[in-house]
């Protein structure tokens, strides 16, 4: 799709729905195996299996009645191990030694009310088989075994015994899960995402379906049904084409820039006789003043600004730059620092070219401000700053990629002439404050004093 990074995230997204789907196929298996064993061990027993409710050459009416009653009293005694509302043997006369519910009788049995030549009609040549959807109903799942040759075992739960399976699996958000039986029929569906699920064909009993918009993957029950996991990548697709979009724009804006400035600078160095150079001095990724040009104009700005100046010297920092390269790739990297400069560009006006402040790049996720809090009234001024970079921290904080939270963005700052007159020493000042504050494992910021550094 030529997004490099994101086709890497959709096979690590895949890679995580594949084990989820596997723990959830384990959990329904070991669910529906439960009855499977419960109906093994009763009809081992040939205290139930040899007898046969349609056979009065053995005994009386009477007897044979009497004998029924006293099986379905132990058959149901054994459904109690589980939430079953259906659990009994059933016979070719349609006599059942167990627990069977009036709603199950109808729902299985044909136009004149006989359950077991149906049942007998979906088995075929089939020794055991798990139904549902009969007559497009998906509120019951059937487990139908054979016996013998005039015996059946039928069992039945809720499905909604399986949806709290599904749901207690904890789906992560934007990702759906459908229980499907072997004919490709949704018997239930459980969802985290806003969108209507749509599975994709697959090959196999186990598979993966990766497009730019979904992920999908599919595993096999051991009855045949499939789970069915499918993640809406969506706004994730969206974000990284916004994402390289913006970053692109911005690299086109920046060489445009380059270019006014090489030819302007080749032309004064021809007048001069000299030779074509160029000597940028913007960064080459945002397009901003770069580290030198921004250190040389703070500094000289601190030693000609009129007395009685306060200005804030900060530092600020991405923190968590190497976890942004990791998650979105190149372009989230550069994204991030393209957003953190556009936060801060937006807070100090330093897009009016009559500002008084200034944003540069110093390094990798990592920028410098100095801003112009002077009201010829140190203690004013410095009440003032204070309650800005307040205010800065909580709009760097809302600065973000594709979630909430997602970029980690510090500050550290030092005021002049309060804290130092001299450049170098405010530098290493901010400095200290910006470790303070990555420090308190916060997205917080810090003022450094002599005495002690003021945190949030």
């Amino acid at each position: 799709m030529g997004y490099i990074h994101y086709d890497k995230q959709l096979e690590n997204e895949a890679e995580m729905l594949r084990i989820s789907a596997q723990q959830a196929a384990s959990g329904l298996d070991m669910q529906l195996a439960k009855l499977e064993d419960a109906s093994v061990t009763l009809m081992a027993d040939s205290e139930y299996t040899d007898f046969d409710a349609a056979d009065f050459s053995t005994m009386s009416e009477y007897d044979m009645t009497r004998r029924l009653s006293e099986l379905k009293n132990k058959v149901t005694g054994l459904s109690l191990i589980d939430n079953y509302c259906d659990f009994t043997l059933l016979y070719r006369n349609d006599a059942a030694a167990g627990k069977l519910s009036e709603g199950s009788r109808e729902l299985l049995g044909d136009d004149d009310g006989k359950i077991y030549p149906v049942l007998t009609d979906m088995l075929g040549e089939k020794r055991r088989i798990w139904v549902t959807g009969i007559d497009g109903n998906f509120n019951k799942v059937f487990y139908i075994c054979r016996a013998n040759e005039h015996t059946l075992f039928v069992g039945g739960f809720y499905t909604d015994e399986l949806r709290y399976m599904l749901t207690d699996a904890e789906l992560k958000d934007k990702v759906g899960m459908l229980l499907e039986d072997g004919d490709g029929n949704v018997i239930m569906s459980v969802s985290n995402s806003e969108g209507t699920l749509e599975p994709e064909e697959g090959e196999g009993g186990s598979y993966a379906v990766i497009t730019d918009t979904a992920v999908q993957v599919c595993r096999t029950l051991d009855n045949g049904w499939k789970i069915v996991l499918i993640k809406d990548m969506t706004a994730i697709y969206e974000f990284y084409k916004k994402l390289a979009l913006e970053v692109a724009v911005l690299m086109v804006l920046t060489m445009a820039v380059l270019t006014v400035m090489y030819v302007v600078r080749t032309k004064d160095e021809q007048s001069l006789g000299g030779s074509p150079m160029l000597t940028p001095e913007v960064d080459m990724l945002t397009g901003i003043t770069n580290a030198e040009e921004a250190e040389n104009t703070i500094a000289d700005r601190l030693e000609t600004c009129a007395a009685g100046s306060t200005y804030m010297l900060a530092l600020v920092k991405i923190v968590n730059m190497e976890e942004l390269g990791k998650r979105y790739g190149r372009a989230g990297y550069n994204g991030s620092i393209i957003k953190t400069y556009r936060g801060l560009a937006e807070f100090f006006g330093t897009d009016d070219p009559t500002s008084e402040n200034i944003v540069g790049r110093i390094g990798e996720g990592k920028f410098i401000v100095m801003a112009n809090f002077t009201q010829y009234d140190l203690f004013k001024a410095n009440d003032a700053l204070k309650d800005s970079l307040v205010k800065l921290s909580e709009h760097m904080n809302s600065v973000m990629l594709a979630n909430q939270g997602d970029m980690q963005i510090c500050i550290g700052a030092a005021v002049f002439p309060h804290s130092s007159g001299d450049y170098d020493e405010l530098y290493d000042m901010a400095e200290k404050a910006l470790e303070d504050a990555v420090n308190d494992d916060e997205r917080s910021y810090a003022v450094y004093s002599k005495k002690s550094v003021f945190r949030k």
